[in-house]
């Protein structure tokens, strides 16, 4: 038996859009559209600048940084680039840990104990930090921090950084703080910092709220620092 065939369904071909007649603008809509764009570009300078002057003013507002007289150690004879009568102080420290770690000029820290191998500060939402009154005023170096390291961790050791923090100079006691760095999202374990060449007698190092390590955001947690070459 022969099988029908079936035709195609007909569609309709499509028609042709008629073509748009060019608009052509008159003097007047011109000057106007030039007018609007130069409106444009001006606000837009405009903003940046304010945007430029509030960033420079956020910078220069001055930070106050909590310290502990009683947490103060004294340095006796030069040690980790440090000169002698250096003294060490920090904001308010966690239970049964104190600043003399830090300081300790000790290499070999991971078998060091929680409280003899490190500072912590108090674990709250403010402002944590260290600050070392140079004994002799010196220029240029390094700045450096080791953060903590907890062998007694259950993952077989951890290094406790900080992610948010900066470090700050100033010549004498009655001088405004410089920063040298503004440090966000750290990981790493060790942080060196290039001091400028100018006389330094103060350096701070202070941690932003919450800019702690991930898992413990409000403490501070740091092994050594140093200044070296």
């Amino acid at each position: 038996m022969e099988k029908k065939r079936f035709s195609p369904v007909q569609k309709p071909k499509p028609q042709p859009k008629p073509k748009p007649k060019p608009k052509y603008m008159t003097s007047t809509t011109v000057s106007t559209r030039l007018f609007h764009l130069g409106q444009s570009i001006l606000s837009g300078l405009v903003l940046a600048a304010i945007t430029s002057i509030s960033t420079h003013a956020a910078d220069a507002v001055k930070v106050e940084v909590k310290l502990d007289p009683s947490t103060a150690v004294e340095i006796k004879k030069e040690i980790n680039g440090l000169p002698a009568s250096t003294k060490v102080i920090s904001t308010p420290t966690y239970p049964e840990y104190a600043l003399t770690p830090v300081v300790d000029g000790i290499k070999k820290r991971k078998d060091l104990g929680w409280q003899d191998g490190s500072w912590a500060s108090e674990e709250d939402e403010n402002i944590h930090g260290i600050e070392v009154q140079l004994g002799k005023p010196q220029r240029g170096g390094r700045f450096q921090i080791s953060w903590a390291y907890d062998i007694h961790n259950e993952d077989n050791g951890k290094w406790w950084v900080s992610r948010d923090y900066v470090i700050q100079i100033k010549a004498k006691a009655d001088s405004p703080w410089k920063t040298v760095a503004a440090v966000k999202g750290n990981q790493s374990v060790v942080g060196s910092y290039a001091l400028p060449d100018e006389l330094i007698g103060f350096i701070r190092i202070y941690q932003l709220p919450g800019g702690g390590h991930a898992d413990r955001p409000n403490i501070m947690w740091v092994g050594q620092i140093e200044v070296t070459e």
